[in-house]
Protein backbone atom coordinates (compact mmCIF):
# COMPACT_ATOMS: atom_id res chain seq x y z
CA UNK A 1 0.00 0.00 0.00
CA UNK A 2 1.50 3.32 -0.99
CA UNK A 3 1.22 6.12 1.56
CA UNK A 4 0.19 9.47 -0.03
CA UNK A 5 2.72 12.24 0.46
CA UNK A 6 1.68 15.09 2.75
CA UNK A 7 0.61 18.23 0.91
CA UNK A 8 3.54 20.26 2.26
CA UNK A 9 5.94 17.99 0.35
CA UNK A 10 4.64 18.91 -3.09
CA UNK A 11 6.02 22.48 -3.12
CA UNK A 12 9.42 21.08 -2.23
CA UNK A 13 9.31 18.69 -5.16
CA UNK A 14 7.98 21.40 -7.46
CA UNK A 15 11.07 23.48 -6.65
CA UNK A 16 13.40 20.93 -8.23
CA UNK A 17 15.69 22.40 -10.84
CA UNK A 18 15.94 20.82 -14.26
CA UNK A 19 19.12 19.00 -15.23
CA UNK A 20 21.73 17.01 -13.36
CA UNK A 21 23.49 18.70 -10.49
CA UNK A 22 27.26 18.60 -9.98
CA UNK A 23 29.15 15.98 -8.03
CA UNK A 24 28.37 17.53 -4.66
CA UNK A 25 24.72 17.16 -3.67
CA UNK A 26 22.90 20.42 -2.98
CA UNK A 27 20.74 20.94 0.15
CA UNK A 28 17.61 20.91 -2.03
CA UNK A 29 18.54 17.57 -3.61
CA UNK A 30 19.29 16.12 -0.17
CA UNK A 31 15.96 17.28 1.23
CA UNK A 32 13.75 16.19 -1.64
CA UNK A 33 15.53 12.84 -2.02
CA UNK A 34 14.66 11.98 1.56
CA UNK A 35 11.16 13.46 1.44
CA UNK A 36 10.22 11.50 -1.70
CA UNK A 37 11.01 8.26 0.08
CA UNK A 38 7.99 8.82 2.31
CA UNK A 39 5.90 7.59 -0.61
CA UNK A 40 7.61 4.22 -0.69
CA UNK A 41 6.34 2.61 2.51
CA UNK A 42 4.94 -0.28 0.47
CA UNK A 43 4.49 -3.85 1.56
CA UNK A 44 7.47 -5.25 -0.32
CA UNK A 45 9.79 -2.74 1.32
CA UNK A 46 8.33 -3.57 4.72
CA UNK A 47 8.76 -7.29 4.07
CA UNK A 48 12.41 -6.85 3.13
CA UNK A 49 13.01 -4.70 6.20
CA UNK A 50 11.46 -7.33 8.46
CA UNK A 51 13.74 -10.01 7.01
CA UNK A 52 16.79 -7.98 7.96
CA UNK A 53 15.41 -7.35 11.42
CA UNK A 54 14.66 -11.02 12.02
CA UNK A 55 18.11 -11.99 10.80
CA UNK A 56 19.62 -9.52 13.28
CA UNK A 57 17.31 -10.64 16.09
CA UNK A 58 17.96 -14.35 15.60
CA UNK A 59 15.30 -16.87 16.53
CA UNK A 60 14.37 -15.58 19.97
CA UNK A 61 11.22 -13.96 21.33
CA UNK A 62 11.72 -10.71 19.39
CA UNK A 63 12.04 -12.59 16.09
CA UNK A 64 8.85 -14.51 16.82
CA UNK A 65 6.88 -11.35 17.65
CA UNK A 66 8.14 -9.57 14.54
CA UNK A 67 7.06 -12.50 12.37
CA UNK A 68 3.62 -12.58 13.99
CA UNK A 69 3.18 -8.85 13.46
CA UNK A 70 4.19 -9.02 9.80
CA UNK A 71 1.90 -12.01 9.20
CA UNK A 72 -1.06 -10.05 10.63
CA UNK A 73 -0.18 -7.04 8.50
CA UNK A 74 -0.02 -9.25 5.41
CA UNK A 75 -3.46 -10.68 6.24
CA UNK A 76 -4.85 -7.18 6.66
CA UNK A 77 -3.41 -6.09 3.31
CA UNK A 78 -5.02 -9.04 1.55
CA UNK A 79 -8.40 -8.27 3.12
CA UNK A 80 -8.07 -4.61 2.13
CA UNK A 81 -7.47 -5.74 -1.46
CA UNK A 82 -10.82 -7.55 -1.42
CA UNK A 83 -12.66 -4.25 -0.85
CA UNK A 84 -12.22 -3.38 -4.54
CA UNK A 85 -13.70 -6.65 -5.82
CA UNK A 86 -17.21 -6.74 -7.29
CA UNK A 87 -19.80 -7.96 -4.84
CA UNK A 88 -17.56 -7.56 -1.82
CA UNK A 89 -19.30 -7.50 1.55
CA UNK A 90 -17.66 -4.26 2.64
CA UNK A 91 -19.25 -4.20 6.07
CA UNK A 92 -17.91 -7.65 6.91
CA UNK A 93 -14.50 -6.87 5.43
CA UNK A 94 -14.17 -3.65 7.44
CA UNK A 95 -14.97 -5.68 10.54
CA UNK A 96 -12.16 -8.13 9.73
CA UNK A 97 -9.77 -5.23 9.06
CA UNK A 98 -10.65 -3.60 12.38
CA UNK A 99 -10.02 -6.90 14.19
CA UNK A 100 -6.64 -7.40 12.52
CA UNK A 101 -5.69 -3.78 13.24
CA UNK A 102 -6.46 -4.31 16.92
CA UNK A 103 -4.31 -7.45 16.96
CA UNK A 104 -1.42 -5.56 15.36
CA UNK A 105 -1.75 -2.75 17.90
CA UNK A 106 -1.69 -5.24 20.77
CA UNK A 107 1.45 -6.87 19.39
CA UNK A 108 3.12 -3.48 18.96
CA UNK A 109 2.33 -2.67 22.58
CA UNK A 110 3.89 -5.97 23.66
CA UNK A 111 6.96 -5.30 21.53
CA UNK A 112 7.47 -1.79 22.89
CA UNK A 113 7.05 -3.01 26.48
CA UNK A 114 9.20 -6.13 26.29
CA UNK A 115 11.67 -5.02 23.62
CA UNK A 116 12.31 -1.26 23.88
CA UNK A 117 14.86 -1.51 21.06
CA UNK A 118 12.00 -2.41 18.71
CA UNK A 119 10.94 1.20 18.15
CA UNK A 120 14.50 2.20 17.31
CA UNK A 121 15.15 -0.51 14.75
CA UNK A 122 11.73 -0.86 13.10
CA UNK A 123 10.71 2.69 12.25
CA UNK A 124 11.51 3.07 8.56
CA UNK A 125 13.95 5.89 7.97
CA UNK A 126 14.76 7.56 4.68
CA UNK A 127 18.39 7.28 3.61
CA UNK A 128 20.33 10.41 2.80
CA UNK A 129 22.29 10.79 -0.42
CA UNK A 130 25.52 10.32 1.54
CA UNK A 131 24.21 7.14 3.17
CA UNK A 132 23.28 5.68 -0.21
CA UNK A 133 26.68 6.60 -1.61
CA UNK A 134 28.37 4.80 1.27
CA UNK A 135 26.35 1.63 0.56
CA UNK A 136 27.09 1.56 -3.18
CA UNK A 137 30.06 -0.25 -4.65
CA UNK A 138 32.34 1.83 -6.92
CA UNK A 139 30.64 0.48 -10.05
CA UNK A 140 27.04 0.88 -8.83
CA UNK A 141 24.36 3.58 -8.91
CA UNK A 142 20.78 3.97 -7.71
CA UNK A 143 17.86 5.55 -9.56
CA UNK A 144 14.72 6.70 -7.76
CA UNK A 145 11.54 7.88 -9.50
CA UNK A 146 8.50 9.59 -8.04
CA UNK A 147 5.37 10.02 -10.20
CA UNK A 148 3.10 12.90 -9.20
CA UNK A 149 -0.08 14.10 -10.88
CA UNK A 150 1.61 16.68 -13.14
CA UNK A 151 5.31 15.92 -12.99
CA UNK A 152 7.67 12.99 -12.60
CA UNK A 153 10.82 13.44 -10.52
CA UNK A 154 13.96 11.36 -10.96
CA UNK A 155 17.06 11.12 -8.77
CA UNK A 156 20.31 9.32 -9.56
CA UNK A 157 23.05 8.61 -7.02
CA UNK A 158 26.50 7.10 -7.58
CA UNK A 159 29.35 6.84 -5.06
CA UNK A 160 30.75 10.20 -6.18
CA UNK A 161 27.89 12.06 -7.85
CA UNK A 162 24.20 12.81 -7.43
CA UNK A 163 21.63 14.45 -9.66
CA UNK A 164 17.95 15.07 -10.11
CA UNK A 165 15.48 16.56 -12.55
CA UNK A 166 11.79 17.08 -13.17
CA UNK A 167 9.82 15.91 -16.22
CA UNK A 168 6.58 17.56 -17.35
CA UNK A 169 4.80 14.21 -17.55
CA UNK A 170 2.71 12.99 -14.67
CA UNK A 171 0.61 10.01 -13.71
CA UNK A 172 -1.87 10.08 -16.62
CA UNK A 173 0.85 10.32 -19.27
CA UNK A 174 2.98 7.54 -17.82
CA UNK A 175 -0.07 5.34 -17.28
CA UNK A 176 -0.91 5.70 -20.97
CA UNK A 177 2.61 5.04 -22.27
CA UNK A 178 3.23 2.08 -19.98
CA UNK A 179 -0.18 0.55 -20.77
CA UNK A 180 0.60 0.69 -24.49
CA UNK A 181 4.00 -0.91 -24.00
CA UNK A 182 2.59 -3.60 -21.72
CA UNK A 183 -0.12 -4.50 -24.24
CA UNK A 184 2.58 -5.63 -26.67
CA UNK A 185 4.47 -7.64 -24.06
CA UNK A 186 1.79 -9.61 -22.23
CA UNK A 187 0.17 -12.25 -24.49
CA UNK A 188 -2.98 -12.18 -22.33
CA UNK A 189 -3.46 -8.39 -22.62
CA UNK A 190 -6.72 -7.25 -24.31
CA UNK A 191 -4.89 -5.79 -27.29
CA UNK A 192 -3.45 -9.22 -28.11
CA UNK A 193 -6.05 -11.64 -26.83
CA UNK A 194 -7.95 -11.87 -30.10
CA UNK A 195 -4.88 -12.02 -32.32
CA UNK A 196 -3.35 -15.32 -33.40
CA UNK A 197 0.44 -15.21 -33.30
CA UNK A 198 2.45 -16.14 -36.35
CA UNK A 199 3.79 -19.72 -36.15
CA UNK A 200 7.37 -18.46 -36.01
CA UNK A 201 6.45 -16.26 -33.09
CA UNK A 202 6.69 -12.73 -34.54
CA UNK A 203 4.55 -10.42 -32.46
CA UNK A 204 1.15 -9.57 -33.88
CA UNK A 205 1.05 -6.44 -31.72
CA UNK A 206 4.47 -4.87 -31.99
CA UNK A 207 6.48 -3.40 -29.17
CA UNK A 208 7.11 0.32 -29.80
CA UNK A 209 10.81 0.93 -29.40
CA UNK A 210 10.19 4.64 -29.97
CA UNK A 211 7.95 4.77 -26.88
CA UNK A 212 10.62 2.94 -24.91
CA UNK A 213 13.24 5.41 -26.17
CA UNK A 214 11.12 8.46 -25.27
CA UNK A 215 10.69 7.11 -21.74
CA UNK A 216 14.44 6.77 -21.37
CA UNK A 217 15.15 10.11 -23.05
CA UNK A 218 12.80 12.05 -20.79
CA UNK A 219 13.35 10.19 -17.53
CA UNK A 220 16.95 8.97 -17.44
CA UNK A 221 19.04 10.56 -20.20
CA UNK A 222 19.51 13.90 -18.37
CA UNK A 223 21.08 11.98 -15.47
CA UNK A 224 23.52 9.93 -17.55
CA UNK A 225 26.52 11.88 -16.19
CA UNK A 226 25.70 10.42 -12.77
CA UNK A 227 25.14 6.74 -13.64
CA UNK A 228 26.68 6.09 -17.07
CA UNK A 229 29.83 4.52 -15.63
CA UNK A 230 27.92 2.16 -13.34
CA UNK A 231 27.91 -1.50 -14.35
CA UNK A 232 25.07 -2.22 -11.93
CA UNK A 233 21.96 -0.08 -11.37
CA UNK A 234 19.48 -0.35 -8.54
CA UNK A 235 16.01 0.77 -9.66
CA UNK A 236 13.41 2.10 -7.20
CA UNK A 237 10.39 2.80 -9.39
CA UNK A 238 7.04 4.39 -8.69
CA UNK A 239 3.54 4.38 -10.17
CA UNK A 240 3.10 2.81 -13.58
CA UNK A 241 6.86 2.42 -13.90
CA UNK A 242 6.74 -0.45 -11.40
CA UNK A 243 5.05 -2.62 -14.01
CA UNK A 244 7.73 -2.21 -16.69
CA UNK A 245 11.21 -3.76 -16.56
CA UNK A 246 13.74 -0.99 -17.13
CA UNK A 247 15.86 -3.47 -19.10
CA UNK A 248 13.72 -2.80 -22.19
CA UNK A 249 14.13 0.97 -22.19
CA UNK A 250 15.97 2.14 -25.32
CA UNK A 251 18.94 4.48 -24.87
CA UNK A 252 19.14 5.97 -28.39
CA UNK A 253 16.76 6.47 -31.35
CA UNK A 254 16.16 2.98 -32.78
CA UNK A 255 16.77 2.05 -36.41
CA UNK A 256 14.70 -0.23 -38.59
CA UNK A 257 11.20 -1.61 -38.15
CA UNK A 258 9.70 -2.87 -34.91
CA UNK A 259 8.67 -6.14 -36.57
CA UNK A 260 12.20 -6.90 -37.84
CA UNK A 261 14.09 -9.34 -35.59
CA UNK A 262 17.44 -8.09 -36.86
CA UNK A 263 16.54 -4.51 -35.98
CA UNK A 264 15.34 -5.62 -32.56
CA UNK A 265 18.61 -7.42 -31.88
CA UNK A 266 20.56 -4.28 -32.86
CA UNK A 267 18.53 -2.03 -30.55
CA UNK A 268 20.46 -0.16 -27.83
CA UNK A 269 18.48 -1.58 -24.92
CA UNK A 270 19.37 -0.32 -21.44
CA UNK A 271 20.28 -3.91 -20.44
CA UNK A 272 23.19 -3.73 -22.90
CA UNK A 273 24.80 -1.04 -20.74
CA UNK A 274 23.88 -2.05 -17.20
CA UNK A 275 22.94 -5.00 -15.04
CA UNK A 276 19.72 -4.11 -13.19
CA UNK A 277 18.28 -4.93 -9.78
CA UNK A 278 14.87 -3.79 -8.52
CA UNK A 279 14.39 -2.54 -4.98
CA UNK A 280 10.99 -1.88 -3.35
CA UNK A 281 12.41 1.19 -1.56
CA UNK A 282 15.66 3.11 -1.12
CA UNK A 283 15.82 1.86 2.45
CA UNK A 284 15.91 -1.71 1.13
CA UNK A 285 19.45 -1.09 -0.12
CA UNK A 286 20.58 -0.69 3.47
CA UNK A 287 18.66 -3.80 4.51
CA UNK A 288 20.16 -6.13 1.90
CA UNK A 289 23.66 -4.75 2.45
CA UNK A 290 23.40 -5.27 6.22
CA UNK A 291 22.10 -8.83 6.20
CA UNK A 292 24.40 -11.31 7.97
CA UNK A 293 26.10 -14.08 6.01
CA UNK A 294 24.04 -17.16 5.30
CA UNK A 295 24.58 -20.29 7.32
CA UNK A 296 27.28 -22.69 6.14
CA UNK A 297 26.56 -26.22 5.00
CA UNK A 298 23.39 -25.49 3.09
CA UNK A 299 22.21 -27.61 0.18
CA UNK A 300 22.93 -26.14 -3.24
CA UNK A 301 19.40 -26.37 -4.59
CA UNK A 302 15.81 -27.42 -4.02
CA UNK A 303 13.30 -27.18 -6.86
CA UNK A 304 9.61 -27.88 -7.47
CA UNK A 305 8.13 -28.06 -10.97
CA UNK A 306 6.39 -29.85 -13.82
CA UNK A 307 3.26 -30.39 -11.70
CA UNK A 308 0.86 -33.17 -12.64
CA UNK A 309 -1.49 -31.36 -15.01
CA UNK A 310 -3.15 -33.53 -17.61
CA UNK A 311 -5.44 -31.27 -19.63
CA UNK A 312 -5.21 -28.50 -22.18
CA UNK A 313 -6.68 -25.63 -20.17
CA UNK A 314 -4.81 -22.38 -19.63
CA UNK A 315 -4.93 -20.48 -16.34
CA UNK A 316 -7.14 -17.82 -17.91
CA UNK A 317 -9.78 -20.49 -18.56
CA UNK A 318 -10.19 -21.47 -14.91
CA UNK A 319 -13.83 -20.89 -14.01
CA UNK A 320 -15.59 -19.32 -11.10
CA UNK A 321 -15.94 -22.77 -9.63
CA UNK A 322 -12.20 -23.20 -9.35
CA UNK A 323 -12.51 -22.21 -5.70
CA UNK A 324 -15.15 -23.79 -3.50
CA UNK A 325 -15.59 -22.83 0.13
CA UNK A 326 -12.09 -21.36 0.11
CA UNK A 327 -10.39 -24.46 -1.32
CA UNK A 328 -9.33 -25.10 -4.91
CA UNK A 329 -11.26 -27.42 -7.18
CA UNK A 330 -8.56 -30.03 -7.73
CA UNK A 331 -10.25 -31.36 -10.88
CA UNK A 332 -9.96 -27.97 -12.56
CA UNK A 333 -6.34 -27.64 -11.51
CA UNK A 334 -5.64 -31.12 -12.85
CA UNK A 335 -7.11 -30.03 -16.22
CA UNK A 336 -4.47 -27.33 -16.67
CA UNK A 337 -2.02 -27.73 -19.54
CA UNK A 338 1.30 -29.38 -18.56
CA UNK A 339 4.54 -27.39 -18.47
CA UNK A 340 7.00 -29.98 -19.82
CA UNK A 341 9.90 -27.55 -20.20
CA UNK A 342 9.94 -26.91 -16.45
CA UNK A 343 11.21 -30.44 -15.76
CA UNK A 344 14.23 -29.93 -17.99
CA UNK A 345 14.71 -26.43 -16.59
CA UNK A 346 14.90 -27.54 -12.96
CA UNK A 347 17.07 -30.57 -13.67
CA UNK A 348 19.46 -28.37 -15.64
CA UNK A 349 19.62 -25.82 -12.80
CA UNK A 350 20.32 -28.67 -10.35
CA UNK A 351 23.11 -30.01 -12.58
CA UNK A 352 24.57 -26.52 -13.01
CA UNK A 353 24.65 -26.00 -9.24
CA UNK A 354 26.15 -29.41 -8.57
CA UNK A 355 22.98 -30.84 -7.01
CA UNK A 356 21.66 -34.30 -7.82
CA UNK A 357 18.24 -35.19 -9.27
CA UNK A 358 16.99 -35.87 -5.74
CA UNK A 359 17.04 -32.12 -5.10
CA UNK A 360 14.12 -31.67 -7.49
CA UNK A 361 10.49 -32.60 -6.81
CA UNK A 362 8.75 -33.16 -10.14
CA UNK A 363 5.35 -34.30 -11.36
CA UNK A 364 3.22 -35.90 -8.68
CA UNK A 365 5.93 -35.14 -6.10
CA UNK A 366 5.68 -31.37 -6.63
CA UNK A 367 2.89 -30.91 -4.11
CA UNK A 368 1.96 -28.29 -1.58
CA UNK A 369 2.58 -30.89 1.14
CA UNK A 370 6.09 -31.53 -0.17
CA UNK A 371 6.90 -27.83 0.01
CA UNK A 372 5.63 -27.45 3.56
CA UNK A 373 7.34 -30.59 4.85
CA UNK A 374 10.77 -29.91 3.29
CA UNK A 375 13.54 -28.22 5.26
CA UNK A 376 13.80 -25.29 2.88
CA UNK A 377 16.10 -23.40 5.24
CA UNK A 378 18.90 -25.64 3.92
CA UNK A 379 18.59 -24.41 0.32
CA UNK A 380 20.95 -21.83 -1.14
CA UNK A 381 18.71 -21.63 -4.20
CA UNK A 382 15.00 -22.44 -4.19
CA UNK A 383 13.05 -22.61 -7.45
CA UNK A 384 9.40 -23.00 -8.41
CA UNK A 385 8.61 -23.63 -12.07
CA UNK A 386 4.83 -23.69 -12.43
CA UNK A 387 1.76 -21.54 -13.00
CA UNK A 388 1.43 -18.43 -10.86
CA UNK A 389 -1.89 -16.79 -9.97
CA UNK A 390 -2.43 -13.22 -8.81
CA UNK A 391 -5.26 -12.28 -6.47
CA UNK A 392 -8.38 -11.87 -8.58
CA UNK A 393 -7.26 -14.33 -11.28
CA UNK A 394 -9.89 -16.64 -9.78
CA UNK A 395 -13.14 -15.47 -8.25
CA UNK A 396 -12.71 -15.77 -4.52
CA UNK A 397 -8.90 -15.95 -4.64
CA UNK A 398 -7.99 -13.13 -2.29
CA UNK A 399 -4.23 -13.67 -2.47
CA UNK A 400 -1.73 -14.81 -5.08
CA UNK A 401 -0.63 -18.43 -5.25
CA UNK A 402 1.58 -20.95 -6.99
CA UNK A 403 -0.19 -23.95 -8.53
CA UNK A 404 1.25 -27.25 -7.34
CA UNK A 405 0.32 -30.84 -8.24
CA UNK A 406 -3.28 -31.25 -7.09
CA UNK A 407 -4.02 -33.95 -4.50
CA UNK A 408 -6.70 -36.57 -5.00
CA UNK A 409 -9.00 -34.44 -2.86
CA UNK A 410 -8.49 -31.06 -1.25
CA UNK A 411 -7.55 -30.82 2.41
CA UNK A 412 -7.03 -27.77 4.62
CA UNK A 413 -3.27 -28.18 4.24
CA UNK A 414 -3.15 -29.14 0.55
CA UNK A 415 -5.59 -28.02 -2.14
CA UNK A 416 -2.99 -27.58 -4.88
CA UNK A 417 -2.55 -23.83 -4.32
CA UNK A 418 0.44 -22.63 -2.31
CA UNK A 419 -0.82 -19.18 -1.32
CA UNK A 420 1.13 -16.11 -0.27
CA UNK A 421 0.01 -16.44 3.33
CA UNK A 422 1.24 -20.05 3.38
CA UNK A 423 4.55 -18.99 1.85
CA UNK A 424 5.10 -16.50 4.68
CA UNK A 425 5.10 -19.46 7.09
CA UNK A 426 8.06 -21.08 5.35
CA UNK A 427 11.54 -20.75 6.87
CA UNK A 428 14.14 -19.81 4.27
CA UNK A 429 17.84 -18.92 4.26
CA UNK A 430 18.06 -18.69 0.47
CA UNK A 431 20.51 -16.58 -1.47
CA UNK A 432 17.67 -16.33 -3.93
CA UNK A 433 14.32 -17.78 -4.90
CA UNK A 434 13.50 -18.28 -8.57
CA UNK A 435 9.83 -17.99 -9.49
CA UNK A 436 9.80 -19.29 -13.05
CA UNK A 437 6.06 -18.82 -13.36
CA UNK A 438 3.55 -16.35 -14.74
CA UNK A 439 2.93 -12.91 -13.21
CA UNK A 440 5.05 -13.31 -10.10
CA UNK A 441 6.17 -9.66 -10.10
CA UNK A 442 2.63 -8.31 -10.38
CA UNK A 443 1.85 -4.68 -10.98
CA UNK A 444 0.38 -5.17 -14.46
CA UNK A 445 -2.14 -2.36 -14.00
CA UNK A 446 -0.74 1.19 -13.85
CA UNK A 447 -0.44 2.25 -10.25
CA UNK A 448 -0.71 -1.31 -8.94
CA UNK A 449 1.63 -2.57 -6.25
CA UNK A 450 4.92 -3.10 -8.01
CA UNK A 451 5.70 -6.43 -6.39
CA UNK A 452 2.97 -9.02 -6.04
CA UNK A 453 2.05 -10.79 -2.85
CA UNK A 454 4.11 -13.76 -4.05
CA UNK A 455 7.27 -11.68 -4.19
CA UNK A 456 6.54 -10.06 -0.85
CA UNK A 457 5.79 -13.43 0.74
CA UNK A 458 9.14 -14.91 -0.27
CA UNK A 459 10.97 -11.80 0.88
CA UNK A 460 9.21 -12.14 4.22
CA UNK A 461 10.01 -15.86 4.45
CA UNK A 462 13.74 -15.20 4.17
CA UNK A 463 14.87 -14.87 0.54
CA UNK A 464 17.73 -12.44 0.00
CA UNK A 465 16.89 -12.08 -3.68
CA UNK A 466 14.05 -13.26 -5.86
CA UNK A 467 13.71 -13.65 -9.61
CA UNK A 468 10.17 -12.76 -10.67
CA UNK A 469 8.31 -12.21 -13.93
CA UNK A 470 6.21 -9.27 -15.13
CA UNK A 471 3.99 -11.19 -17.57
CA UNK A 472 3.20 -14.79 -18.61
CA UNK A 473 6.48 -16.36 -19.64
CA UNK A 474 7.11 -18.77 -22.50
CA UNK A 475 8.29 -21.93 -20.79
CA UNK A 476 11.10 -22.46 -23.33
CA UNK A 477 12.41 -18.90 -22.89
CA UNK A 478 12.06 -19.08 -19.11
CA UNK A 479 14.04 -22.32 -19.01
CA UNK A 480 16.87 -20.84 -21.05
CA UNK A 481 17.01 -17.61 -19.05
CA UNK A 482 17.16 -19.30 -15.66
CA UNK A 483 19.57 -22.09 -16.54
CA UNK A 484 21.90 -19.75 -18.43
CA UNK A 485 21.90 -17.33 -15.49
CA UNK A 486 23.10 -20.04 -13.10
CA UNK A 487 25.57 -21.43 -15.62
CA UNK A 488 27.21 -18.01 -15.98
CA UNK A 489 27.52 -17.71 -12.22
CA UNK A 490 28.95 -21.21 -11.97
CA UNK A 491 31.55 -20.55 -14.66
CA UNK A 492 32.58 -17.29 -13.04
CA UNK A 493 31.50 -15.28 -16.08
CA UNK A 494 29.38 -12.82 -14.09
CA UNK A 495 30.13 -10.44 -11.23
CA UNK A 496 26.87 -11.31 -9.50
CA UNK A 497 23.27 -12.35 -9.95
CA UNK A 498 22.18 -9.23 -11.83
CA UNK A 499 25.11 -9.46 -14.23
CA UNK A 500 24.44 -13.15 -14.83
CA UNK A 501 20.79 -12.41 -15.67
CA UNK A 502 21.90 -9.62 -17.98
CA UNK A 503 24.17 -12.02 -19.87
CA UNK A 504 21.40 -14.58 -20.20
CA UNK A 505 19.03 -11.94 -21.61
CA UNK A 506 21.55 -10.77 -24.18
CA UNK A 507 22.33 -14.33 -25.23
CA UNK A 508 18.65 -15.12 -25.71
CA UNK A 509 17.83 -12.06 -27.79
CA UNK A 510 20.87 -12.63 -30.02
CA UNK A 511 19.92 -16.22 -30.90
CA UNK A 512 19.14 -15.99 -34.62
CA UNK A 513 17.74 -19.53 -34.79
CA UNK A 514 14.41 -18.31 -33.36
CA UNK A 515 13.36 -14.84 -34.61
CA UNK A 516 10.81 -14.40 -31.82
CA UNK A 517 13.55 -14.36 -29.17
CA UNK A 518 14.70 -10.94 -30.40
CA UNK A 519 11.54 -9.35 -28.96
CA UNK A 520 11.42 -8.20 -25.32
CA UNK A 521 8.28 -10.23 -24.66
CA UNK A 522 10.61 -13.26 -24.72
CA UNK A 523 13.81 -11.99 -23.06
CA UNK A 524 12.67 -9.20 -20.71
CA UNK A 525 9.97 -10.60 -18.37
CA UNK A 526 12.26 -11.38 -15.44
CA UNK A 527 13.55 -8.88 -12.89
CA UNK A 528 15.83 -9.49 -9.94
CA UNK A 529 14.57 -8.10 -6.64
CA UNK A 530 16.73 -7.61 -3.54
CA UNK A 531 20.51 -8.05 -3.57
CA UNK A 532 21.99 -8.13 -7.07
CA UNK A 533 25.53 -9.13 -6.17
Amino acid sequence: MRIPLPLFIMPLLAALALGACPARASPLLEETFEVAQAGFANQAGAALRQIGLRAAAGEGALSTLLRQKQALENQRAEVEAQLAQDGADRTALFGVIDGLTAEVAALEADLQRDHPEFDRITRPKALSVAQVQALLAPDEALILTFVAQTYTYVWAVSPTRAGWHRVAAGKATLDDVVTKLRSSLDPTAPARAAVALDPVGLEAVQFSRNHAYLLYDYLLAPLEPVFEQAAHLFIVADGALTSLPFSLLVTAPPDGADDDPAAMRATPWLIRRHALTTLPSVEALGVVRAMPPALAGRDAFIGFGDPSFSGEMQVAALTRGALRAGAADVEQLRALAPLPQTRKELLEIARTLGAGPSSVRLGAAATETAVKSADLSRAKVLAFATHGLLSGDLAGLAEPALVMSPPQSATPGDDGLLTASEITELRLDADWVVLSACNTAGGAAPGAEGLSGLARAFLFAGARSILVSHWPVRDDAAARLTTDTFARLGRGEARGKADALRGAMLSLMEDTRDPSLAFPSAWAPFVLVGEGQ
